[in-house]
């Protein structure tokens, strides 16, 4: 629970993993039209793990979910 926005951005900085992670799956539903589901894990994982250095950039997120098998197959 949170009191007021400030509240509300300390919880959503305290994961910037969980916010990226968040981002990749509802861009990669934009761009292919499908779900990600629990087998589009491991892809997802990777796509963070290569972001997480640069603080998860938006350009560098856009960068590996299009050369990421979950763009390039779905």
């Amino acid at each position: 629970p949170f009191q007021d926005i400030d509240d509300f951005k300390k919880l959503l900085l305290a994961d910037p993993r969980a916010i990226a992670r968040s981002m990749v799956e509802q861009m990669v539903v934009y761009a292919t039209g499908a779900p990600v589901d629990f087998a589009d894990r491991v892809a997802v994982d990777k796509v963070l793990d290569r972001t997480a250095k640069g603080g998860y950039g938006m350009r560098s997120l856009i960068h590996e979910i299009v050369e990421s098998p979950l763009f390039l197959t779905k």
